[in-house]
């Protein structure tokens, strides 16, 4: 398992469009650098944990880290604020990622639990039911197969 998968806040790194992109190449990296308007050898990224050069852009400038790093703590599930709701950043946060069919807080207790059990579930959950290979948050289509996602977690 990639612990660089895990992320501080419960996103879950291997269903991201520009991890899946690295990987997965073909016509499907081309679509990420033209809508992200960036060169292909650009997109590239491993993982929250990966060292800060190893990282998207936007996720080096990711708030959680610099928030966690401030109290000194390595997950927000470690932080009371996420215990009793009041981190408005956090629940913002958590709003967008349910449109896209992702439930961070579910992911960062089950995390929490037991994070090599989490990452082998999430790796299972976001396969292409038709062809097995791995999809990221916004698709509705396979990039491998283009059969339909039939996603029902996918906020339009």
């Amino acid at each position: 398992m990639n612990k660089n998968l895990l992320s501080r806040c419960g996103i879950y790194c291997g269903a991201c469009y520009v991890y899946r992109a690295e990987r997965d190449c073909g016509e499907f990296i081309r679509e990420i650098a033209k809508w992200q308007k960036v060169e292909l050898d650009q997109v590239k990224c491993n993982g929250c944990f990966a060292p800060e050069e190893e990282k998207w852009p936007n996720c080096r400038k990711c708030w959680p880290w610099k928030c966690l790093e401030e109290k000194g703590l390595d997950f927000c599930y470690k932080c009371d604020s996420f215990w009793d709701y009041s981190c408005e950043r956090y629940r913002s946060m958590e709003e967008f990622c349910l449109e896209r069919g992702e439930s961070i807080r579910q992911n960062m207790v089950r995390m929490m639990a037991d994070a090599e059990k989490y990452l082998a579930e999430q790796e299972k959950h976001w396969r292409c039911p038709s062809c097995n290979e791995p999809y990221s948050w916004y698709e509705k289509t396979c990039h491998h197969c283009g059969k339909s996602l039939n996603r029902k977690d996918l906020v339009s």
